[in-house]
């Protein structure tokens, strides 16, 4: 009996060490699906279920994002005899080359189609198409990846790739500061 207590406790330790140092190898672990090249911020809130949860390739999750896969609510009648076995479950599904914003929440049975943004602190309660963004509580749509990518590429000041590498902070300050009004200060959009 003992050596199980010690076997629980040592189990418990190192997956709590494992979510810290290595959240992708601790998503696969316990069940999670996922794709290619995809980066997590920290590890996410996977649930009870995290098995039902798939991120397709080059996907990734911001810190403190939560994928709930059941419905907890259910509780509040189910001691009724009608409602007694009442189950709520879905599956989540995260498309190819997406990201999803810090402190979001995606709720059960939610997909999220290819080329999507949401934005931070997000509650997704509803399948989202493919190369759009959204974002809100309760999220809706904001606009597409495409136009949100031609904004920012309009935006983005010239810079020195060679001087970000060597040093990001001063760079990034430049960067910052540079007024991208100006045509000569900013990229050159081909169209």
């Amino acid at each position: 009996m003992r050596e199980n207590g010690f076997f629980n406790l040592f189990s418990r330790i190192y997956n709590w060490y494992l979510k810290k140092t290595d959240p992708i190898k601790y998503a696969q672990k316990i069940g999670v699906s996922l794709g290619e090249h995809c980066r997590l911020n920290g590890s996410p809130e996977w649930g009870s279920e995290p098995w039902l949860i798939r991120l397709g390739n080059h996907t990734e999750i911001s810190f403190d994002c939560a994928f709930i896969t059941h419905d907890g609510s259910t509780w509040v009648f189910r001691e009724e005899q009608r409602y007694s076995k009442v189950l709520r479950f879905g599956k989540i599904v995260i498309g190819n080359n997406c990201f999803i914003g810090a402190r979001s929440t995606i709720l059960p049975g939610v997909v999220i189609g290819d080329n999507c943004i949401i934005g931070a602190g997000s509650l997704v309660t509803k399948n989202i198409p493919a190369g759009e963004i959204w974002g809100g509580v309760p999220a809706h749509y904001i606009g597409t990846t495409a136009d949100f990518a031609e904004k920012c590429l309009k935006e983005t000041p010239l810079y020195d790739e060679r001087q970000l590498k060597i040093n990001r902070r001063q760079e990034i300050e430049m960067f910052l500061n540079t007024d991208c009004g100006e045509e000569k200060n900013c990229q050159k959009v081909n169209k």
